[in-house]
């Protein structure tokens, strides 16, 4: 019996070029010669996504190309967020985000490249049409509440989010503080606005919530499968820092603004996130596992440049894409291994192929 498979992706601003060009890379290795491109969506019940990778979780749950998503990034990410060379400028730079600048202008712009990708799908049509189980995060700000956006792909759902847009789902999660405006949307079906905040803030790595709604998943099928979740991320910086005592007493200047708390508050859910994912997973003790997708360590040069997630430029998306390509060569290596987690992920892949060719 094939396994439930799940992939999540975590958030990670334009870093999610990483995560398109890591996904179209790989599927390119496993589709080969000739002119065949992979529907990667397909190849996985189940996609979970938070901020940028909601983005790229709906585009492979909406069945659209991963080139396609890419070009949203490189050709309107300098619009999403705008002013992008005195963001560079040390401290000057902070300017930026401490007074919201150009936030109206990257919402428009945003919502703009988001209508163009997806038109007006929703995700009932994600679940009726494309057969694909979707999540993506998000805060209720009225509330302060986590919010889950999904098809109806458990018994106990009302239906809520069937005619939800993807546009709209994608605005909400990946409205970041600080360098997004937060999302007002009106809610389906009536008249009422919900302001919401990226989903991020309590699940950047949407690991544990892929795990807990494949389990239910297969719980009211009643069907028993292991599942094979797969973790994939957008090349985060490395956190931490070493801190002098005197550093200890910092106040909203130190933190830059509040940025480096998002960061730490981002590198330690993935860590965090990892391990409960996989606890559990591990404990329905049927071969069900939870894996984070390899990625070598940035050279120092692309380590400066993923410092901040609202970094546009050209090179810096090029360098991205650079190290996806660099990272899908060393999991490939990785996926001949029998048994191996890589092995599972590259399997998933190819049946998804053989049922594209109507081969499964």
């Amino acid at each position: 019996m094939k396994p439930f498979r799940v992939l999540c992706l975590d958030g990670g601003g334009m870093r999610g070029v990483y995560q398109a060009a890591y996904l179209r890379a790989f599927a390119a290795r496993v589709c080969g010669e000739g002119d065949t491109e992979l529907d990667v969506g397909r190849c996985f019940d189940l996609i979970v996504g938070t901020s940028t990778g909601g983005i790229v979780a709906s585009a492979l749950a909406a069945g659209e190309s991963l080139s396609k998503v890419d070009r949203l990034y490189e050709e309107h990410g300098k619009e999403i967020f705008p002013g992008q060379w005195i963001r560079r400028v040390p401290w000057v730079g902070l300017v930026v985000p401490l007074l919201g600048l150009g936030t109206r202008r990257g919402e428009t712009a945003l919502r703009s490249a988001l209508e163009a990708t997806f038109q007006d799908k929703t995700f009932r049509y994600v679940q009726e049409v494309r057969g694909i189980s979707l999540a993506l995060t998000s805060i209720d700000m009225a509330r302060h509440a986590a919010v889950v956006f999904k098809t109806r792909h458990l018994r106990r759902l009302n239906g809520r989010d069937d005619n939800r847009t993807l546009v709209d789902a994608c605005m909400a999660t990946t409205a970041a503080p600080i360098l997004r405006a937060l999302a007002r949307l009106t809610e389906p079906g009536g008249e009422a606005h919900v302001v919401y905040a990226d989903g991020g803030l309590w699940a950047n790595n949407p690991g544990a919530l892929g795990a807990i709604e494949a389990v239910e998943i297969l719980g009211d099928r009643e069907e028993a499968r292991p599942i094979h979740l797969f973790m994939l991320g957008a090349l985060p910086a490395q956190g931490g820092e070493e801190l002098s005592d005197r550093r200890r007493y910092r106040g909203a200047l130190g933190w830059k603004g509040g940025l480096h708390a998002i960061s730490a508050s981002l590198n330690s859910q993935a860590v965090g996130y990892d391990y409960l994912s996989k606890k559990i997973l591990e404990l329905r003790k049927d071969e069900s596992m939870a894996f984070r997708l390899p990625a070598q360590c940035p050279s120092e040069q692309l380590l400066k440049y993923i410092q901040n997630m609202d970094d546009a430029r050209p090179k810096v998306l090029n360098a991205l894409r650079r190290q996806a390509t660099s990272d899908v060569d060393y999991a490939w290596a990785q996926s001949v291994k029998p048994g191996s987690e890589m092995a599972h992920f590259r399997a998933a892949l190819t049946d998804g192929l053989c049922k594209q060719k109507g081969e499964g």
